[in-house]
């Protein structure tokens, strides 16, 4: 876990589009949700890159962020340290997403990475990770 004046240094490194993602933020159960859909050809270093700098920006925390390359989507989920207190893992996530895309994927409790062969669920997929979230 990083210091608080890290984690905001961390948070501003790419102000515009954390921002924009910011404002979509839910909070669920005392958890900051980022949930999104970039553009397609993010690669999953780049994605997984901007989930942490998501991640992040709040102390409690969970990110799923899914883009398509070469027409599979590629999703990324991140959760903090006290989010993952509260019982939320990233790898738990990710499968939920990734069933729903028509694959697969896994990760430790922090990072996950999954995906699958149907972009066209990705907004289903998001949503269902909010679900879980929400003990739904």
């Amino acid at each position: 876990h990083y210091p608080l004046r890290r984690q905001r240094q961390m948070c501003i490194r790419d102000r515009g589009q954390v921002d924009s993602l910011l404002k979509g933020a839910k909070v669920i159960g005392g958890t900051t949700v980022i949930t999104a859909l970039l553009p397609d050809s993010i690669a999953a270093d780049d994605l997984r890159k901007i989930a942490l700098d998501l991640r992040n920006c709040t102390a409690q925390s969970a990110v799923a962020l899914i883009s398509s390359v070469d027409s599979k989507p590629v999703l990324i989920v991140a959760v903090s340290e006290k989010a993952r207190e509260q019982g939320l893992k990233a790898g738990a996530l990710v499968k939920i997403g990734s069933t729903i895309l028509g694959g697969g994927g896994g990760g430790k409790d922090d990072v996950a990475q999954g995906g699958g062969v149907d972009a066209s669920k990705s907004s289903l997929a998001l949503a269902a990770i909010e679900d879980s979230i929400a003990g739904n």
